[in-house]
């Protein structure tokens, strides 16, 4: 079949080629690991930013109502004072009281939409974090796994002659002939 220098030297090639085979293996997998806690580490910022936008929006909101209650009840009293000191009094000082409440009351409903769409707009966001960490590991290769017997074959299809496979099959057919 094959001298023995020949069967050393394919041993030699085919513990080589399988330790590279590992050694990529290896290094793959922890490539893979690097790029998914690089995609969990930079999702967890984007939420973190998100957490803290989500709570200036609420705090911003709150002292917007605050402000503008203040101001309607401001202006509530001026008109009461300036009714009294007209000498004014009964419905038409509620009538302009009302008014005032029904104002506030309008901005307010506007505030929170506009509230509510920029919440809608930080969970827009969110979403799009979760979608772009997900993606960054779906699209990361696969780790090929070292395969012995594919190594060993590739390494010793070399050293078998052809003359040498002939002798091989008339020695497997003489066996399971008799």
């Amino acid at each position: 079949m094959c001298s023995p220098t020949q069967a050393a030297m394919a041993g030699l090639q085919l513990g080589t080629s399988y330790g590279a085979q590992e050694g990529q293996a290896r290094m793959q997998e922890l490539s893979n690991e690097t790029a998914r806690e690089s995609a969990q580490l930079a999702y967890q910022t984007d939420k973190n930013i998100l957490i803290r936008r989500r709570q200036e929006e609420g705090e911003a909101f709150a002292q917007s109502n605050f402000d503008r209650q203040r101001m309607a009840m401001e202006l509530q009293a001026q008109a009461n004072v300036a009714a009294g000191e007209a000498g004014v009094s009964g419905i038409s000082v509620e009538r302009i009281t009302r008014d005032i409440d029904r104002q506030s009351g309008e901005v307010g409903q506007r505030a929170k939409k506009s509230y509510e769409n920029r919440l809608a707009a930080v969970d827009d966001q969110q979403t799009r974090a979760i979608n772009t960490m997900m993606g960054r590991m779906a699209n990361l290769p696969l780790v090929v796994q070292p395969n012995l017997l594919a190594t060993a074959i590739t390494t010793a299809a070399p050293y078998v002659a052809s003359a040498d496979t002939s002798a091989l099959d008339q020695k497997i057919t003489d066996f399971f002939s008799s």
